[in-house]
């Protein structure tokens, strides 16, 4: 007995073009799922993208006597409004509203210095990162530090009861030979590498930043842990989150976002 040949009709390029669709179904699905973006069709209508932000956490942002506002994130937000063709207007808001502000459409993003949360995501969503802040191992500059791993046979500094201090402890309990110093401040553990009383410091990525200007033999050796800052907004404002996150490539990409970072932390 032969197999069975299919239909004629099964070879039409019309209904071979509808047997391939079937592939595509579950995108179709999730395409007319898709609740219109109601942030990104006000800012295309104004003309205007609205961010919070609590404009009291300098270098990140802050408000002047003129109510003009200043800092990394004014200026981040500042480029993404340029690049995209809208004028960017801030929100000052409290740390507790700065989600709650988007759920409500008082703005359109909340950019203050926020660590990704992973217990937010769905309800709200974050753009690529900006801003780590980390902790780093500094070191001499050639001094052959690469991970955490090389830290037995050497003395690092920490300051006593900050996240650096703990993150030594975790290697002290993992690996022998791992000597800590201890200090009372960030910049008197990097002015000990600098000395030479220790080989290496663990400090916040914010914090060395803002002090690696004032130590020219001093550099980042690796990055220990991430903290990332990112930029929230309603979790429906697809379209408004890829336009922010097409922005923040770019500006990654031609240097524009190193030199706004480099810029407030060297202040």
């Amino acid at each position: 007995m032969s197999a069975r040949r299919p239909p004629p009709y099964l070879h039409t390029p019309i209904l071979f073009v509808l047997a391939a669709l079937l592939w595509l179904l579950p995108d179709v699905a999730a395409w007319l799922g898709h609740k219109p973006d109601e942030a990104y069709a006000r800012i295309q209508s104004s003309g205007v993208i609205r961010f919070a932000t609590e404009a009291s956490y300098p270098p990140f942002a802050g408000v002047g006597g003129d109510g003009v506002f200043y800092g990394l994130d004014i200026d981040v937000a500042r480029e993404i409004a340029r690049r995209t063709g809208l004028k960017a207007e801030f929100v000052n808001v409290g740390i507790d509203g700065l989600y709650d502000v988007l759920r409500v459409g008082q703005v359109e993003a909340s950019i203050s210095a926020l660590p990704i949360d992973p217990a937010r995501l769905g309800q709200w969503s974050y753009s690529r990162p900006y801003f780590d802040a980390g902790l780093v191992l500094i070191a001499h500059e050639g001094f052959g530090f690469q991970r955490a791993e090389d830290l037995p046979r050497h003395t690092t500094a920490v300051v006593f009861g900050s996240d650096g201090d703990a993150r030594l402890r975790y290697y002290q309990r993992r690996a022998e030979g791992i000597e800590a110093a201890y200090f009372g401040s960030a910049f008197d553990a990097l002015q000990a590498v600098d000395d030479g009383q220790a080989d290496a410091t663990i400090v916040d990525g914010l914090t060395a930043r803002q002090l690696l200007a004032q130590f020219d033999g001093l550099g980042l050796a690796t990055q220990l842990t991430s903290e990332a800052y990112a930029i929230a907004v309603w979790g429906e404002s697809i379209d408004l989150l890829a336009v922010i996150n097409q922005a923040l490539e770019e500006m990654q990409k031609d240097g524009t976002l190193d030199r706004i970072v480099e810029e407030w932390m060297n202040r």
